[in-house]
């Protein structure tokens, strides 16, 4: 038995096997003897159908099983003496047999792409540095001031900036009530852009019921919408308003500031917003720098994925999709939406490996340590995941990882020509 092998594409591996037709057509001979005297079919006695037709009937089948021992064997012979990196299991391609040539065939897998990482000296790269200003900490405090607002209850008329809970009833143009129409308990804001609704409800109390006129837009509410609607309608509908109410932001003082943390003062809650937004700032700053070095690093790297293990990221994307979702997965649709990712991601993390063990960047059990203490001393949700890190041995393993992939931006930010781009960092969260 001889095999030579032979790579293209930096990861596509075909083995192409030989076996001398004094090794295969004895047992060849043997097995074409036992189906002779074995083989049972009408018309014929036990042992006594023609060769040529137990050949035509039996023939492939007799074969497959004649090789394939030789398969095994060969499958065997040649892992044991190479180190292959698969990505796949092997398949066996270009099956052929014939009494003088002998048995060839070809296993055919996929292994790991070997390359070298080369062009990160002196790569450029800008790092957007984010400038925080005291409007930022306003604007931030302002939106924590929103999400404390309470809605109450109100007597009296509606006005700009309320809500209404009404029951609504489409009508036809000779105001007829359209069955299956009928929309209880809507909730209904009366503002600048909601205009003709706003001038139609101005002043409505609770109790109250109107007869409407709007232009629906298809893409507007799902409530008011007829399925297979393509454009604007003109529709009609009675309102019956329940209650009217208003949505009240508490004022900026130092009692707002108790109610929302540990705070004495409203200063004291401005100072902590400063630090925490500046953290989230360098933060947002390092996470895109990071995604910047490896995104010109995948772009001056020539490497060629191999669709197999493209198309195993994809089915565990798939997977995850399906387990989150209630509903039937379009799978061709999520193949296309995450393939350009997948292979992103992939690209990375062979680069980083790749520069892990090319430029002997190391993480000592230390340095491990001293990340687990300093998360425990950060405070008690720290504390808690430094914990959970320290029980699992999963979590540790992703933490190591997720430590060494940080040496590797390290190292990769001082090869780098880096070009530091000031930007505020309001713009840039409402870029995001």
């Amino acid at each position: 038995m001889d095999y030579t092998v032979t790579s293209s594409k930096n990861w596509h591996t075909v083995v192409n096997v030989s076996v001398p037709a004094d090794q295969i057509q004895p047992q060849l001979d043997a097995k074409y003897q036992k189906y002779l005297s074995g083989v049972k079919l009408q018309g014929f006695r036990k042992g006594k159908v023609p060769p040529q037709l137990v050949k035509k009937m039996f023939g492939k089948k007799i074969e497959s099983e004649t090789f394939q021992p030789f398969f095994a064997e060969a499958a065997k012979k040649v892992f044991d003496e190479n180190q292959f990196d698969m990505l796949n299991t092997p398949e066996i391609e270009d099956v052929s047999y014939s009494p003088e040539s002998g048995l060839t065939f070809a296993l055919v897998f996929d292994v790991r792409p070997q390359f070298q990482v080369t062009g990160f000296r002196g790569m450029e790269v800008e790092k957007e540095v984010f400038d925080i200003t005291e409007q930022d900490v306003a604007d931030t405090l302002e939106g924590l001031r929103q999400r404390n607002a309470m809605v109450y209850t109100i007597e009296g008329e509606a006005q700009k900036g309320h809500l209404i809970v009404a029951d609504m009833q489409e009508l036809d143009r000779a105001a007829v009530p359209l069955v299956g129409r009928k929309f209880d308990n809507q909730l209904l804001q009366l503002s600048e852009q909601n205009e003709a609704l706003t001038n139609q409800l101005l002043g409505i109390k609770a109790g109250e019921e109107r007869r409407i006129q709007l232009i629906v837009q298809p893409e507007v509410s799902e409530i008011v919408n007829t399925p297979g609607e393509e454009k604007a309608q003109e529709r009609f509908f009675t309102v019956k308003a329940k209650e009217v109410k208003e949505r009240r932001v508490p004022d900026l003082d130092d009692e707002f500031a108790k109610d929302v943390g540990n705070y004495e003062t409203l200063q004291a809650l401005k100072e902590d917003l400063d630090k925490k937004i500046k953290r989230q700032a360098e933060s947002d700053s390092t996470l895109l720098f990071n995604h910047a070095l490896a995104d010109e690093l995948i772009k001056r790297t020539d490497l060629d994925l191999p669709p197999s293990m493209v198309e195993r990221y994809l089915q565990m994307l798939i997977k995850d999709v399906k387990a989150k979702s209630k509903e039937k997965v379009d799978e061709a649709a999520v193949r296309e939406q995450y393939k350009s990712y997948a292979i992103r991601e992939l690209k990375w993390h062979l680069i980083r490996e790749q520069l892990i063990k090319q430029e002997g960047i190391e993480l000592s059990d230390e340095e491990v340590e001293a990340q687990i203490t300093a998360m425990e001393e950060a405070g008690k949700s720290g504390a808690t995941k430094a914990k959970s890190i320290r029980e699992s041995e999963k979590e540790r393993d992703a933490f190591k990882d997720k430590l060494l992939e940080d040496k590797v931006y390290d190292f990769l930010a001082r090869q780098a020509d880096v070009k530091e781009i000031k930007k505020s960092w309001r713009k840039a969260t409402e870029e995001i």
